[in-house]
């Protein structure tokens, strides 16, 4: 059927609507800032009450989380015990608000595990690779003192190298994002970060390795009990393994911060990489594609954080025969 135009001033007289003058372009002006500011303000309602629920669900689900965090074995050795736990939860959650960081409180208090639970007997430190403005360094700088380990820092604290071709764009397929990067981004100064660890954690344990890895990292020869990389190029977390890895105590933990990087994880599972470099199998990489599962989104609980573990101590693992039969609750 053939369409009949109307204009808009039979439109208006259909409905008994007076017409509008021309000094009603002004009203209608008027009308959409006002309506622009409710919705703004519905917006940051939302934005509120989402922010307020993530963090009831955080306060929640923390117990469960970090459930090994608070067993009575780690930590036993160091003679750190419940209220000594409780008191590094409150720091390390303050700290997240008074230090500028690029990771969550929770990521950091999961690594926390992992240290405490290496036994005294076994020698090494702790390694940060890429500090930012020293949040993760403060916060693991209260856990290295506990367990009387120290902690070296590397940064270039100067931001990132230039990145290559393959790091100018990182795919998080999960959040559908596209990470950028370019040279200089996420810059702390030596300064800035000694002053807000030596203000709020300790900076008594932490040593500073200044330059970019390839500089630094091949003159580094102490053994590691747990290394941290928060270095989102994937040329420098190559550097950082090939480097680290040798030193890195068996059993132990290397984690990223890019564990939702497809560039990033892939490369903990690519086999020929890992056999020309370092003569060993891919690790492979928990956490790979949508991180730890410590943060609530949409659709379920995630982070940045995934871990690779050095030679896993398979004698302490539990056979789970797998016949078909009842299906695990």
């Amino acid at each position: 059927m053939e369409s009949i135009p109307v204009s808009t001033s039979e439109i208006c007289s259909e409905v008994n609507a007076p017409s509008i003058p021309a000094s009603g372009v002004d009203a209608g002006v008027a009308l959409q800032g006002t309506t622009r500011k409710r919705k703004q303000r519905v917006t940051g309602r939302v934005t509120i009450a989402q922010r307020i629920l993530s963090r009831l669900l955080i306060a929640l689900s923390t117990p469960i989380l970090l459930s090994e965090f608070f067993r009575d074995e780690t930590g036993k050795e160091y003679g750190v015990g419940l209220f000594t736990k409780l008191k590094l939860v409150y720091l390390m959650a303050r700290n997240r608000k008074r230090v500028t960081t690029g990771s969550h409180f929770l990521e950091h208090l999961l690594m926390a595990i992992q240290i405490l639970k290496v036994p005294k007997s076994v020698p090494g430190c702790v390694v940060e690779c890429g500090s930012y403005k020293g949040g993760s360094a403060t916060n693991l700088s209260l856990v290295c003192e506990l367990c009387d380990r120290k902690l070296e820092i590397f940064d270039s604290f100067e931001g990132l190298p230039a990145p290559g071709e393959q790091d100018k764009e990182h795919m998080l397929i999960g959040l559908r994002r596209v990470h950028t990067y370019e040279q200089g981004a996420w810059c702390g100064t030596l300064s800035e970060v000694q002053r807000n660890i030596s203000t709020h954690g300790r900076i008594s344990v932490c040593s500073f390795n200044r330059g970019f890895f390839d500089q630094t990292l091949p003159g580094f020869n102490q053994p590691c009990v747990l290394v941290f990389a928060d270095v989102d190029l994937t040329t420098s977390l190559e550097t950082c393994i090939r480097y680290l890895w040798p030193l890195l105590q068996n059993g132990c933990y290397l984690f990223t911060h890019e564990a939702q990087h497809l560039e990033i994880s892939s490369l903990f599972f690519d086999r020929p990489w890992w056999r020309t470099n370092l003569k060993c199998d891919a690790p492979g990489l928990i956490g790979a594609g949508t991180g730890i599962g410590l943060l609530p989104e949409s659709g379920g609980y995630s982070s940045d954080l995934g871990f690779a573990i050095k030679n896993p101590i398979v004698e302490t693992f539990v056979e789970d025969p797998q016949t078909g039969g009842k299906i695990r609750d």
